[in-house]
Parts: structure tokens; sequence; C-alpha cells
């Protein structure tokens, strides 16, 4: 009798960036346990899965999320729909008991019901506005609530992972540096920059809102640069530190990242896959953006897709938006 491929636990599955992650694990052997909320309609996600109702709530009870599971992805966020940064909006003390009280313990009752292996969903806004470029190794500065609270999270799930427990302390050269694991618990926490890539409903696709108002001739978007990566690659990040040694997960910190893009760039992409030529926005100051090094990642075997991912998703973006602007309009 086969064995089954490992379940995993996706919290905050139906998400931007959950659901990203989920696919690529999915498509990789794994088998998906999704949380949220809200449970996706019928046929929303191609991949299989099982779905359970969960909510960040540090008096919830997550067992029925947590059974039976090897490993736990936490991609969950409470926040003002929209914003990450500014994502308290006028609740403060309630993002904090949902984004770090109910995600340690999420992590917390992960490790008592036996599972092996997590990973936390982490943000370079533990890095505030530290110049790059930005390497594991630095001690965090965070400058808002979110940054905050990523990084109270990620110390939570290291003190948990080391035995006996230690004072969090930055780790002293920019490679992996093992830690003495727990018995049977690892967990690494992620530093994930902007995330692209197409998602269900396809509304939400970033950059899907820039291609329809170029085709409805009102696009208005001001000069920026930022770093981005496709959730493709996040997905194949997270899968490595699930099957890495635990040594190299065990309480360890990774930066996730690939490319530095304007909304010039995008624009101009999205114009000529469109077949809409137009204005474009002024250069953003690439030199504002302190650029993540994910040397430590890649030591791990990761190959982020970089311009074709880029080009892949502009190509798709503009066939999804192309077909809507071709749809004949029709009347009740």
């Amino acid at each position: 009798m086969s064995e089954k491929p490992p379940l995993v636990l996706v919290t905050g599955g139906t998400g931007y960036v959950g659901q990203l992650i989920a696919r690529h694990l999915a498509g990789h052997g794994f088998r998906i346990r999704l949380a949220s909320r809200q449970r996706p309609p019928e046929g929303r996600f191609s991949f299989p899965f099982e779905w359970v109702p969960f909510e960040l709530d540090p008096q919830a009870d997550f067992g029925a999320a947590i059974a039976d599971v090897d490993h736990v992805v936490h991609a969950a966020f409470q926040h003002v729909a929209g914003r990450y940064r500014g994502g308290e909006g006028d609740d403060v003390e309630g993002f904090y008991r949902a984004n770090r009280d109910a995600s340690l313990r999420v992590l917390r009752e992960a490790k008592a019901a036996g599972v092996k292996r997590a990973v936390f969903l982490s943000s370079r806004a533990v890095y505030g506005s530290l110049e790059g470029p930005l390497d594991e190794t630095m001690v965090p500065e965070p400058d808002t609530h979110y940054g905050h609270v990523k990084l109270a999270v990620e110390r939570g799930l290291r003190r948990l992972c080391l035995d006996p427990p230690e004072t969090f302390a930055p780790l002293a050269v920019p490679a992996v540096t093992p830690a003495m694991p727990s018995v049977g618990f690892a967990g690494a926490s992620l530093r994930v920059t902007g995330v692209y890539g197409l998602v269900e409903p396809l509304e939400r696709t970033k950059w899907m809102s820039i291609a329809r108002q170029i085709l409805d001739g009102t696009l208005e978007i001001a000069p920026r640069v930022a770093t981005e990566v496709h959730g493709e690659d996040v997905g194949q990040a997270v899968a490595l530190l699930l099957d890495a040694p635990a040594e190299m997960a065990t309480g360890q910190i990774y930066n996730c990242s690939d490319l530095l893009l304007s909304n010039r760039e995008i624009v101009a992409a999205l114009r000529e896959a469109l077949a809409r030529p137009g204005s474009l926005p002024e250069r953003g100051d690439e030199r504002s953006v302190a650029i993540m090094c994910c040397d430590r990642l890649r030591r791990l075997g990761w190959q982020p897709g970089g311009r074709a991912h880029f080009a892949g998703t502009i190509d798709a973006l503009a066939g999804v938006c192309g077909a809507e602007a071709n749809e004949p309009t029709t009347f009740p």
C-alpha cells in the first residue's frame, strides 16, 4: 500500500498569496487543506483540496484545521481590504490580537499536535526603512504595525523551534546557520516582497485594473518602483522549506524577492500586449528601493522565474482583458 503524500494546511489559502502557494504545492505532490473564513465557491480552484473554516482569533478552536496535517503554511492575515501597511485601520488592538496572538497560538498548537514543519509567511516590512541590500543578518527595524506584527511572529516561531528556548539574536553570517531543533518540529519564516500572478477571482489579480483602464482609456497612474516576486516562486520557496533538512528550516529566516519593477515598465508591457499605445508614467526612483538579498534561499535550490514569469503574466492579463473587451454586449 503506497504512502499518502504529506497533507499541508494553508491558512488564508483562499487569499491572494495563499492560493498561489497552495496551487504550486498541489502541483508538486502535496495534499492541500485550505483554511479560511469562507468556503470557496464550487469550481473556484483547479487543484484538489479540502476546506476547513478558520478565523484568526486567539480564542478560536484550531483543532479541526490542524488535525492530521503534516505541515502548516501560515499565510492568513487579517487587515483592512487592500492594505497591508496601514492594514490595522482604526483597530490597532484587534490587528495585534488577530495577526500576532492568534498566529502564535496556531503555531503552538501545530507543534503540540505533532506537525513536522511550519512555514510562516512574513514580509520585507520587518526591515522598515533600512537601506539595502537587505539580508537576513540585519537587525530588523520595522516602522509599521504590519512589520512589528510579522517580526513578533517570526521570533515566536523561532522560540518554539529551539530546545531549550533562546532569546532572539540575529545570525552572525549571511548563511544558513543550523539551530538546535526541538524534537519533531521545525519552522521557518519567509520574508516575502510584493507578490503578483493570476488568481481567482480574476478581478483580484494585481495589475488587472491597470489593464482594464488602458483598454477603456481612463488610466491615471503615479510613478512607482517596487520589488516583486511571482506567486509560483513563493510556492517554490515554501516547497523547498517543507522538504529541506530540519536544520535548514529550524528557526531560520529567508528573504524572497525577484524583480525590481516600475509602473512605467508595467504599463509599457501591458500597452504593447494589448496593442494600445499611449502615455506612460514618469520613471520612479530605483535608488529609493532597498533590494533584498536572496542568496540563502538560492542555496536551497530556489530559482525564481524572473522576466519570463513577468512576461507570461502580462500576456495572460492581456489575453483575459482582450477577451472581455471583445465580448458582445447583451441586453435583457
